[in-house]
């Protein structure tokens, strides 16, 4: 991405005319100082010409150039500087909002506690790969993250974290509290996995490469969120607002954690970071999700009575096909290997043995768009095209829907973008990314805790500090060497979000 002209930029320029770097300007060079210990002046005719460090500045009304305007090359050069000066300003009101509302700066990494946090990091590389792989192989899945819940709120204590809670749920959250004068932020990661109980966990390493259920989505970065912690401890790091640190459950079944603590915890975060992507992401949208699962019925009978009657099973087949012959839009641009809108159908299962009609069959649907126009039109779509199989079939039906989050509240698109966090996020990502990498664009998507807070209005980004892949897959896998990089991203944005 090319740099635009700020109007930081402006003591540059100014300072370079002064250097008697060239600048021209309708066909004359400018710059340079009368000074005597810089140069000299000599007469030819009418102008007036300079030398200044070995460079020839002329005065645009010399004899060569046409007239004499009276002005010496000292106030010439001001007056340019001047001129110079105004079309800088107006390029920098020319640039977007959002290139202008980063918090991060490069100078933020020279500071003497944020050197020692990131170094500290570098000195624990091994360390952090062996606790990753231990909280890897403490089973989590949804609804059953008790054990790794136990672990994370251990570590919290022994971080001197205040308010340290386990809700209701097995959410896991504790602050570390700021100075004041600054916001709240929350980094959130989720303790949860896709993989159900008694799923065999045991990580396996090729070099770099890390696989196992769950080792990527989101124990990497669950991890990452921890080891940010201890590192601003260990540089005794003070920051002017609040961090907080939320181990959430559920989110693998519907954000349903996150959404509980944002609405009981009593905390109202001014910003609220979902650390729940790779580390090539940076989102600050919500997707519009909605889950159904669509149920028929029928009295059943024996596979010998069957033929010809209503059958639970033909209507699951009727329906399946039905959804996926529904048309589309165009896929969204921008949004790597996400094929958006798309519906899915996750799973499907009835009857209880072979030898009979299913008394009861089923399927599920998990339909995504970007906007709720689209939403909502896809949702009326698959919702009639299952309960047509059912007519069709002559079966009895019914729907649970799951999973519809309201977005009146959200912020508009723009103003989202243009946000201090998104642009800091993005700022931050770019800058730790790996080296030969394209730069990061910020995408206007999100299926993460984020979503909730998007949802409520609150400022909200969802980013990652590993790179990871095959995420809800049994080949899951993750990059060990991106781990570090990743922590000292979260650091710095922490930095760069709460100090003054």
């Amino acid at each position: 991405m090319e740099r635009g002209v700020h109007s930081g930029d402006v003591a540059g320029l100014d300072g370079q005319l002064k250097r008697g770097v060239e600048t021209r300007h309708l066909g004359a060079v400018v710059g340079g100082t009368r000074s005597r210990r810089h140069g000299d002046q000599r007469s030819r005719g009418k102008g007036r010409q300079w030398i200044c460090h070995g460079s020839t500045i002329e005065h645009p009304c010399s004899t060569r150039l046409g007239g004499n305007c009276g002005q010496t090359p000292a106030q010439y050069a001001l007056a340019m500087r001047l001129k110079i000066l105004l079309i800088a300003i107006s390029l920098a009101a020319a640039v977007p909002a959002s290139a202008q509302t980063s918090r991060f700066s490069p100078a933020l990494l020279d500071r003497p506690d944020v050197k020692r946090a990131l170094q500290s990091v570098d000195e624990r590389a091994t360390a952090i790969v062996d606790e990753w792989i231990h909280l890897v192989e403490i089973p989590a899945p949804s609804k059953k993250e008790q054990a790794r819940a136990a672990y994370i709120r251990a570590e919290m204590q022994k971080l001197g974290l205040t308010d340290i809670r386990v809700d209701d749920m097995s959410n896991v959250s504790g602050v570390r509290k700021g100075s004041g004068g600054g916001p709240a932020v929350v980094f959130a990661a989720h303790m949860d996995t896709v993989f159900p109980e008694g799923t065999p966990i045991k990580v396996s390493r090729e070099g770099d490469i890390l696989r196992a259920p769950g080792v990527g989505d989101d124990t990497s970065n669950l991890m990452a969120v921890l080891e940010m912690f201890r590192a601003l401890n260990r540089a005794n790091i003070q920051t002017n607002g609040d961090l907080i640190f939320l181990a959430s459950v559920q989110e693998e079944l519907g954000l349903l954690g996150a959404k509980h603590w944002l609405e009981t915890s009593g905390y109202k975060p001014d910003m609220f970071i979902a650390v729940d992507v790779g580390a090539d992401d940076v989102w600050y949208g919500a997707l519009r999700i909605t889950q159904f699962k669509f149920f028929y019925t029928s009295p059943g009978a024996h596979t010998m009575e069957s033929r010809g009657g209503p059958s639970p099973a033909k209507a699951v087949a009727r329906g399946i096909n039905a959804l996926y012959n529904i048309p589309l839009p165009p896929i969204a641009d921008g949004l790597g290997s996400f094929k958006l809108p798309v519906v899915n159908v996750g799973m499907l299962g009835g009857g209880t043995v072979f030898n009979a009609v299913p008394r009861e069959a089923w399927f599920t649907v998990d339909l995504r768009s970007l906007d709720t126009p689209t939403q909502d039109r896809l949702t009326a779509a698959v919702t009639a095209a299952a309960r047509n199989a059912a007519n069709e079939e002559g079966v009895g039906f019914r729907v649970e829907t799951q999973m519809g989050i309201d977005y009146t509240k959200a912020q508009p698109k723009q103003q989202r973008l243009d946000h201090p966090l998104v642009q800091t996020a993005l700022a931050v990502a770019n800058h730790f990314r790996k080296p030969g990498t394209p730069l990061i664009a910020p995408a206007d998507v999100g299926s993460t805790d984020a979503n909730i807070a998007v949802s409520m209005g609150i400022p909200a980004v969802a980013i990652g500090a590993v790179r990871e892949r095959l995420p809800h897959r049994l080949e899951e896998n993750a990059d060990a060497s991106s781990i570090v990089p990743g922590i000292k991203a979260l650091i710095s944005l922490a930095v760069a979000l709460t100090t003054r």
